[in-house]
């Protein structure tokens, strides 16, 4: 690998450890935006899913453009993109232009992380992207882990603002390495017009089947307009299906999942990224409302799992000769079941070090797994199908994210308020976990007592859905995937993908 390549590598990843840390860094300053805006909680937890909300439904289309642009040029406007509506975010002075910044760093990061894959599919020969391929986990890992510590540590000293203010000097060296370091490739011609109606039906069903999920623990909004979104946001999906189908230029072959290489490392992804997007979303009610930790001290509670990450991905490519792509994936996707029922244990008597354990292992299931479901992902597509096809994937990953944090938030807010109804006596708002946080865990030893008994239910049932769902996803992969990395070549396609 030359330094010009090297270089290359290091300023795309610096661009993702952005884009990933974004997930996480904005949950510290839920408070202070709250105070800073005069806006509600709901309203701020808004302005957060708007990111993942935005990112996720527009990967495809993001993808595809990326095939149409080359990945020097998309990957530009990724980043200026996501650098802009940061400093836009900065200094919002009003919740819809933090909401507008979010959407902007959404629409950023749906375009920058496509660009990555294109990069290192013309920039890399297949050993070299192996090896690169394989630190993927442990960037997007460091980013999600580092994230709430991040904003945390800024959080004591500046402004809500500097969380995203942050973004600006990062996207400044990027951009000035992809000008410096990026040679120049025309994209493969094209007449082919943009599916047009294939790119609104893919929008519109997942942005509002993920609204779906995202609020589909919100009490606030009725439950007849949560069924609703759910139904529209699938029928638009089937409808961009039966489009798929007929069209001679789809936006995304789907064909492609008949591979079992691309279907098996896709379902492993899915899989673990609903899990480790649940985990941590728990373990920062594990900490606070368990532990009674300051928002820093949460973050830093996160970083057994940045440890499991970097050690797995440092020795991800040595295991993966010995064992194959399919068994390497099959091992962490199980780490991550047994790093769900370390925590799940952990949730029993409020425990830290069986918490930070689950975490470890965790952290050292995602980052044996991702890089070889990567490789198997980009050796499954043709070479000009790299961007769209690595957005499917990342599309699933946030989707299922978001549906981690919604189902198994879902199965922690039943747990506890069932636990908390069991007890007599105590105020019907003590049911909601931040009015019981308010309502007992400053008050009596007694009423203390129930807010942690309730806190503990709640953890150790949603740990176990995660269990679960980590081990279905394990033994699916070892069913779906094949004992061999295939090639691009082997990949059906009886129809000119419109990218």
């Amino acid at each position: 690998m030359t330094s010009r390549t090297r270089g290359v590598v290091a300023t795309a990843y610096l661009s993702l450890f952005m884009v990933s840390a974004d997930n996480s860094i904005i949950n510290t300053a839920v408070p202070r935006i709250s105070a800073s805006l005069g806006a509600s909680t709901p309203a701020v937890q808004f302005a957060i899913d708007a990111y993942m909300l935005v990112f996720a439904s527009s990967l495809i289309i993001a993808g595809s453009a990326v095939d149409r642009m080359g990945a020097r040029r998309s990957y530009a406007v990724g980043v200026s993109l996501f650098t802009a509506a940061s400093l836009l975010g900065a200094f919002a002075p009003s919740v819809p232009a933090l909401v507008l910044s979010r959407a902007g760093m959404g629409i950023g990061a749906a375009f920058i992380v496509p660009s990555i894959f294109g990069l290192f599919a013309t920039e890399l020969t297949d050993s070299g992207r192996r090896r690169v391929l394989a630190l993927w986990p442990a960037v997007v890992g460091l980013g999600v882990a580092i994230g709430p510590v991040l904003g945390g540590l800024l959080l004591t000293r500046f402004w809500y603002g500097s969380i995203f203010l942050i973004n600006v000097p990062v996207g400044v060296i990027a951009l000035i390495g992809a000008a410096t370091l990026i040679e120049r490739r025309d994209p493969a011609p094209t007449r082919a017009r943009p599916d047009l109606a294939g790119a609104v039906l893919l929008l519109t069903g997942v942005a509002v089947f993920a609204s779906a999920i995202i609020f589909a623990v919100d009490d606030r909004l009725p439950a007849w307009l949560r069924l609703g979104l759910g139904a529209v946001g699938l029928l638009a999906l089937i409808g961009y299906t039966v489009h798929e189908r007929r069209t001679d230029r789809p936006l995304f072959d789907l064909g492609y999942f008949r591979v079992r290489a691309f279907t098996g490392a896709v379902v492993a992804m899915s899989g673990l990224f609903f899990a480790l997007f649940g985990t941590v979303f728990l373990a920062g009610q594990f900490t606070q409302y368990g532990l009674g930790w300051s928002p820093f001290q949460a973050g830093a509670g996160l970083l057994p799992l940045a440890v499991g990450l970097t050690v797995a991905s440092l020795s991800c490519a040595a295991i993966t000769a010995r064992t194959g792509a399919r068994v390497a994936v099959a091992i962490g996707l199980g780490l991550g079941a047994v790093g769900c029922a370390l925590c799940a244990m952990a949730a029993a008597d409020l425990r830290y070090p069986l918490l930070a354990a689950g975490l470890l292992c965790c952290g050292l299931g995602m980052g044996l797994s991702v890089g070889p479901a990567l490789t198997l992902i980009v050796s499954s597509l043709r070479a000009d199908d790299a961007g769209v096809g690595s957005s499917v994937n990342a599309m699933f990953q946030q989707i299922c994210g978001a549906g981690g944090v919604a189902v198994m938030g879902l199965v922690f807010s039943a747990g506890y308020g069932a636990r908390i109804d069991s007890v007599p006596g105590l105020p019907t708002a003590a049911r909601s976990v931040t009015e019981g946080y308010d309502l007992l865990a400053h008050g009596s030893r007694r009423a203390m007592a129930h807010f942690a008994d309730g806190v503990s239910s709640g953890l150790l049932a949603a740990w176990i859905t995660g269990a679960v769902v980590a081990a279905v996803a394990t033994i699916t992969v070892l069913v779906i995937l094949p004992a061999t990395t295939p090639s691009a070549s082997a990949t059906p396609s009886s129809r000119k993908v419109n990218a």
